[in-house]
């Protein structure tokens, strides 16, 4: 589904961790938050790049980080700290609704993970979500 959604000379790299454990988290709402991230990573890279969407044993007991990396523009401090607010968005209108990220806000907090963002302008984003272990 991901490679129809990256129509553009958008590069996916998929890097499945081995060996994890299963999270607690709804598989429907995991492939909407992959798909949100991944969404917004293709809307960054408008001249192409690469997308890298990663799962690993995080350094947090008790948790498994999903990592979404693109080389896209990049986002301001400013952006950055309003990125999960409900409709905000830095697209131009009628490009989107500004809900994408805050659905995935919503969907890791009520799995009981956590989110964080790293971008810079002209450095592209990383996304990781840490959500915890099934038990």
């Amino acid at each position: 589904m991901l490679r129809r959604l990256l129509v553009r000379d958008v590069e996916l790299e998929l890097e499945p961790g081995e060996g994890l454990p299963p999270v607690c988290v709804d598989p429907a709402q995991l492939s909407q938050v992959i798909l949100n991230l991944a969404v917004n990573a293709r809307d960054a890279m408008p001249d192409g790049g690469r997308l890298s969407i990663s799962t690993a044993a995080a350094d947090e007991d008790g948790y498994v980080a999903l990592t979404v990396r693109d080389e896209g523009v990049g986002m301001t401090a400013d952006v950055v700290a309003r990125a999960f607010e409900p409709f905000f968005t830095t697209k131009e209108q009628g490009q989107g609704t500004g809900l994408g990220l805050a659905t995935v806000h919503g969907i890791v907090t009520q799995s009981g993970g956590r989110i964080a963002v790293d971008s810079r302008p002209g450095t592209g984003t990383t996304v990781t979500v840490l959500l915890p272990r099934a038990a």
